[in-house]
């Protein structure tokens, strides 16, 4: 199974999907994250240029978190991106609304999406995304404690991205 990890926007979430990753059994999986380019120089984080960076790509599972998902968003409406299936992570569901949710849409209406919200989260708590999503088809939602946007438990994590897992094996 081939995985891309779409990280947040901040450095330290490269090692929160590192350790992700590896409590799913990276060893067993083709896993890739990817390094945004304003992570290691002085640039703004650009999401046209990091979804570019995933022109064409193919992949089993995108897991994504809160930047992360817009970048793949951006990626399979402009560039290709096509994964089987995906999970999105604290979507920043608020800030969505910019554009209507209409990408956001268009993503889930194609690709299987397992969204895991923090019931509070500030970026836009699980009622707020359950609204939004509950129309879709391939789309279903799961709920875990919390309102700091960092969704540390990485064991409780596991638990529910793992019978995606076990499927596509």
């Amino acid at each position: 199974m081939k995985i891309l990890g779409l990280p947040g926007i901040k450095p330290a979430t490269k090692k929160w999907m590192q350790e992700l990753l590896l409590a799913l059994g990276k060893k067993s999986f083709d896993c890739r994250i990817h390094e945004y380019r304003h992570w290691s120089d002085d640039s703004d984080a650009d999401i046209d240029h990091e979804a570019s960076c995933l022109k064409d790509t193919s992949v089993d599972l995108v897991i994504a978190k809160s930047f992360g998902t817009f970048v793949s968003t951006v990626a399979f409406d402009a560039y290709n991106l096509r994964p089987q299936q995906a999970v999105f992570i604290g979507s920043p569901i608020r800030r969505h609304s910019s554009d209507n949710y209409e990408l956001l849409f268009k993503y889930a209406e194609s690709v299987p999406t397992l969204f895991i919200q923090q019931t509070s989260d500030f970026n836009g708590s699980y009622r707020e995304l359950s609204e939004v999503v509950q129309a879709l088809p391939k789309a279903t939602i799961t709920e875990v404690p919390g309102d700091d946007h960092i969704y540390s438990n990485i064991d409780e994590l596991q638990r529910i991205i793992h019978p995606i897992l076990s499927a596509g094996a």
